[in-house]
């Protein structure tokens, strides 16, 4: 009805008779909607031809209406009238934020077909398009739609609600911030989805259309907030300039400040405050759009879901912005557009963090891995794959702390320069992967600490094997190792023997303590033949084989 409307301001204790009888004429031009109140009349011919039998109600947007009044003229100028206090108005409330009032006489055919024109009061009006967005409808029609309507948008709440669900569980486990803002995008999207189709209403039947208005507003302007810096913490690091990533801030902040500053229900406010409202959406749309194609030239996989998911909200957006800002009626259907859009969104970018979440975990997953193989390269001997000597000392200081090991060998082998020497240097290195493996397989700590010397530090021995302990350990790792060489190294006519200093690790001895003395005797046990272990200190005048010896 916007083409065919027209409207005048008044008192508030003017009424319906009093205007039509004063002769004052409406304003029908294009400057209708600048209406100064405090009572606003509109009004419209009643076009009985293009809507059903039955009876007919006047519809349009309700944020922010108060009392209404709603006045029939008939053929030979009898008024009708009906007056709607501001719960009734509320109680009318039709989906997607609408109020529904019955015109006085339209239950009655006869009455009906002489009604000439309708004439609609508001009372202080907060929004233009309770006026501009005025038309007819059949009220049977509406109340037959109304359930229907109900549920979809309870629907679609829930759809764009789940997501949210499984943000904050996985956030519990993961703690991504971005899973936080993305969260508060939700809130703000089913809030909005909630209040203004006016499921709000069944809900809380106590609220009132102001309330309702500002909430439909700032949970926009929340939304738009939490979505840029949800941006910002979304993309990967470095996909936006340093410069683009404060523009996106300032302006998805804009909202929430012009919101604050000129949506302020007192005396002061004017019906122009919803053009700044709507108008300060439009630099963070154009901000978002170019940092979208800035995003794509750096590389960025994470930006595709939200070009996904919000180039069709901008495109319902804007839409909506122009309508809001008055630069043209539209069509209200668009409004249904954008509802189903948000809600598309929300699961576009539950989809792009689950995608995010799993990029993240799986480099997560590489760097652990990496490290691990660092620390591997770096306490591992690279030919035999035994613990290097840097390990091996690091496994002594624990040893100091915690008492798991209760002897220090050290072992040669015997003539090793001679296997190098007579059957080359690769058989040579297979002797010492022999060795690795063979020490590597048994309970103790071994490591390579030289050349062709392995370092083995003896667990605590058990009760019952405590005498001799660990000397008839030792002859076992020997015997094990002669026979492994002999077995897996062919091309080595005679036997590969080991000679082993053996120390005893106490409490307060260190590490170079302990190393001398069994290198001392190590060195003892090669003096003395080799193919021993020796486990106590001899004087340099022993015999070949004296007591503390033990040949393999």
């Amino acid at each position: 009805m916007s083409d065919n409307l027209c409207t005048q301001s008044s008192a508030m204790d003017v009424t319906a008779a009093a205007l039509l009888t004063s002769g004052k004429p409406f304003n029908c031009t294009d400057r209708k909607y600048a209406v100064e109140g405090p009572r606003v009349w509109v009004k419209i011919p009643f076009l009985a031809d293009t809507i059903p039998a039955g009876t007919v109600e006047v519809q349009g947007d309700n944020n922010g209406l108060t009392t209404m009044q709603v006045h029939a003229v008939l053929d030979d100028g009898t008024l009708l009238s009906s007056l709607f206090t501001e719960r009734a108005v509320v109680a009318s409330w039709r989906p997607k934020g609408q109020y529904g009032l019955p015109i006085p006489g339209t239950d009655n055919p006869d009455i009906r077909n002489r009604i000439r024109n309708v004439y609609i009061a508001m009372d202080h009006p907060k929004v233009v398009s309770s006026m501009s967005l005025i038309q007819l409808a059949s009220k049977a029609k509406w109340d037959e739609r109304k359930l229907p309507l109900s549920i979809m948008f309870a629907v679609l709440c829930g759809m764009a609600a789940m997501p949210l669900i499984y943000n904050l569980f996985f956030y519990g486990a993961l703690r991504y911030n971005f899973m936080l803002w993305h969260s508060l995008m939700i809130t703000a999207t089913v809030g909005y989805t909630f209040s203004s189709s006016g499921l709000i209403f069944i809900a809380f039947p106590g609220m009132d259309l102001t309330s309702k208005m500002l909430l439909n507003y700032w949970m926009l302007a929340f939304g738009v907030a939490a979505g840029g810096i949800f941006l910002l913490r979304f993309v990967e690091p470095g996909k936006l300039a340093p410069w683009l990533q404060a523009a996106i801030f300032m302006t998805a902040m804009l909202p929430v400040l012009v919101t604050a500053l000129v949506l302020r229900i007192d005396d002061s406010y004017s019906m122009d405050a919803r053009n700044y409202y709507h108008a300060s959406f439009i630099p963070s749309f154009l901000v978002v759009i170019y940092a979208m194609g800035h995003a794509v030239r750096r590389g960025s996989r994470a930006i595709w879901f939200q070009i996904a998911g919000w180039i069709p909200i901008i495109c319902f957006s804007m839409d909506r912005v122009a309508r809001g800002m008055d630069l043209y009626i539209g069509w209200p259907v668009l409004d249904y557009g954008l509802y189903f859009t948000l809600v598309l969104e929300t699961i576009i970018l539950a989809l792009g963090v689950a995608n995010r979440i799993f990029r993240l975990r799986q480099e997560h997953e590489d760097s652990l891995r990496q490290q691990v193989e660092l620390t591997l390269l770096a306490d591992t001997d690279g030919l035999t794959n035994l613990n290097n000597r840097r390990s091996f000392e690091r496994e002594f200081r624990r040893n100091q702390r915690e008492h798991c090991y209760s002897h220090l060998a050290i072992f040669d082998i015997d003539f090793f320069k001679r296997v190098n020497d007579r059957y080359g240097h690769e058989i040579g290195d297979t002797v010492l992967r022999v060795v690795g493996e063979k020490l590597a397989s048994m309970p103790h700590f071994a490591a390579r600490i030289g050349g062709e010397e392995f370092a083995l530090l003896i667990r605590n021995g058990k009760p019952e094997r405590r005498k001799n302990y660990p000397v008839n350990i030792l002859a076992e790792v020997c015997e094990a190792l002669i026979r492994t060489v002999h077995d897996q190294v062919p091309e080595i006519q005679e036997s590969v023997t080991f000679s082993v200093g053996l120390a005893k690790i106490t409490r307060n001895n260190s590490l170079r303590t302990v190393m001398a003395l069994a290198d001392r005797r190590l060195y003892d046990a090669k003096a003395n033949g080799r193919n021993q272990i020796v486990w106590l200190d001899l004087s340099p005048a022993t015999p070949a084989k004296p007591a503390g010896t033990a040949s393999v």
